[in-house]
Formats: C-alpha cells, sequence, structure tokens
C-alpha cells in the first residue's frame, strides 16, 4: 500500500505542478496583455523566494519531516484506513491546522518574522502564493507534521496537503481576473476573502486565516469579508521596504526582532518580544493588530451612519 500511494503522490505532484505553472503563465499573459501587472519583477522575486525555501525542503523534507511523520505513525493513537470518508476527515483536519498554524504565524512574533515575508507583496496574483521566507521549513509543516500520531498515514497526509496548496494557490489569482464571489465565500476562502487578508488596511488586520474553508474564520471570529468602501491595499503594514528586492523582505522583521531584543531592559521583556503579536512592547504594551481593526471599523460606521 505504501508503495502504491508514493507512485501517486509523485505522479499527482507532476501532474498538479504542470497544471499550477500554466495557471501562472495564463494569469502572467493576461494581467501583461492588459497592462494590470505593476511590477513584473515582484513576481521574479516571487518566484526566487520559493526555489530558496524550496532548497531546505529537498535536502530536509525527506529526512527530517517525512522521516519523522513515518517514525510517530508507529506510535499512533488510532488505526485508520483508507475509506473515502477518512480521507474527507483528513483534509478537513489538514485545513483546520493550516487554520492554527497560520493563526500563530500572525500572533507570535517569531513565526512572524518567518510568515511575514509573505505579506511583504504589494500586488496580487498567482505567484505570491509561493513568496515564502527561506526559513518556512521551520514553520509550514507544523500543519501536517503531527497529523500521523492520530492515525492518518503520511502519504495520505501528503497527497491532502498537495491539494489543499493547490487551491492555496488558486485562491491569490488577481482581482482583475477573478472578482468577489459572496455566494461561495459562505463555505470556501475565495480570492477576494483572501485579499482581504493580505490587506494592509486597518480595517483588514489579522482576518480570514482559512486555506481552502471559510468556517474555521467564522467559528473563531476571524472572518471578515471584503467592504465595497475599503479597497484592499497590499503589503505590510507600515510598508518601509522594497517589495522587489529579495534581502529587504527576507530579513526586514528579523531586523526589527533583533533591535527590540537588544534594547529590552530585561530577559523577561527580551523573551516576550520573541513570543508576544507583533506591535508588542515592554513600556505601555504597544498598540496591536486588533487595536488599530477596532478604531478602524469604528471610525468607518460612523462614516457609514453620518452619510
Amino acid at each position: 500500500m505504501g508503495q502504491a500511494l508514493e507512485l501517486l503522490l509523485d505522479t499527482l505532484n507532476n501532474r498538479l505542478a504542470i497544471v499550477m505553472l500554466c495557471m501562472v503563465a495564463l494569469e502572467w499573459l493576461f494581467l501583461a496583455v492588459r497592462k494590470c501587472i505593476k511590477s513584473h519583477k515582484e513576481g521574479l522575486v516571487n518566484l526566487l523566494s520559493y526555489v530558496i525555501e524550496s532548497l531546505l525542503y529537498i535536502f530536509l523534507g525527506p529526512i527530517l519531516l517525512y522521516g519523522f511523520m513515518v517514525w510517530i505513525y508507529q506510535y499512533r493513537i488510532f488505526t485508520l484506513g483508507y475509506e473515502w470518508y477518512i480521507w474527507v476527515i483528513a483534509f478537513l483536519l489538514y485545513d483546520f491546522m493550516f487554520y492554527a498554524v497560520h493563526y500563530l504565524g500572525h500572533k507570535v512574533r517569531l513565526f512572524w518574522c518567518i510568515h511575514g515575508v509573505h505579506h511583504t507583496a504589494r500586488e496580487m496574483k498567482l505567484t505570491v502564493a509561493v513568496r515564502g521566507s527561506f526559513l518556512g521549513f521551520f514553520h509550514t509543516p507544523l500543519t501536517i507534521i503531527f497529523l500521523p500520531v492520530l492515525g492518518f498515514d503520511p502519504f495520505m497526509i501528503y497527497i491532502v496537503e498537495t491539494f489543499g496548496k493547490f487551491y492555496g494557490l488558486y485562491e491569490h489569482v488577481n482581482e482583475n481576473v477573478v472578482g468577489k464571489q459572496p455566494w461561495l465565500e459562505k463555505i470556501f476562502i475565495t480570492p477576494s476573502v483572501h485579499r482581504v487578508h493580505h490587506a494592509r488596511n486597518y480595517e483588514y488586520l489579522d482576518r480570514n486565516y482559512g486555506e481552502t474553508f471559510s468556517i474555521w474564520d467564522k467559528l473563531f471570529g476571524t472572518f471578515q469579508t471584503e467592504i465595497k468602501e475599503v479597497q484592499p491595499v497590499y503589503g505590510l503594514m507600515d510598508d518601509p521596504i522594497n517589495s522587489e528586492n529579495y534581502f529587504q523582505i527576507q530579513f526586514y522583521l528579523w531586523k526589527g526582532l533583533w533591535k527590540d531584543i537588544r534594547n529590552a531592559p530585561t530577559v523577561m521583556d527580551k523573551v516576550k518580544y520573541v513570543f508576544m503579536p507583533p506591535g508588542w512592547n515592554h513600556i505601555d504594551g504597544g498598540k496591536l493588530a486588533e487595536d488599530f481593526r477596532e478604531e478602524a471599523l469604528k471610525e468607518l460606521e460612523k462614516k457609514t451612519v453620518e452619510v
């Protein structure tokens, strides 16, 4: 069974890779013809980020990640089979874990320094899906690495993750290709919903962490649909970096963390800078994303009432 799943996974990955490349190429061509792309160089930096990030997965993935999953599978709590409903449960659990790990990527500054690279793009297009940190190997695998202990075969998890990533690519499509889909976002994370996640508008900060289903965001109160009066503007909140510069996008957040740790007066404060949310400081607690968001939404509501 393991060899059959391995062959299926290789075939699936190869075919999906071809489909993904075709999607990226077609979108790029469509946007270029319509002159909707603001920066071709940013797209190239997206792809460069993916290539460099993939190096750790190529060299360490089979040894550390997959090896650990196979090892932990031996100590599984349950023994699950390969019935169709097990696949459905595996996908739902994977999607929930994506939500949880993604949430940590925004709420723990150490993880934000890794995940935040993905948010440095100022233009939404399919290549943004692969714009990530060269240290992504130390964050992203948390989504799947412990699932085998529940009884899911590691190969099953990899196949499920592959489909999840494929959908994750689609949700980064440019707004000139796919607009708002209100009826779909009742269940799914649509491109419009994910554009909200990437926006640096205060009204949209730290919303929509799901990859495939919007149910997790709605269940935990982190869902935000696109507001008609607030056009998403992409990038980091303070947006001080050149999104076309690979080294700036990779190291800017780490430099800020190191500066805060160095200036912190106590050991406990230094530790807190690592694990507290972005925006926290040791002086007065700082101003966090939810503070900016609540103020902006109140102001928007006030303007709407006045009109």
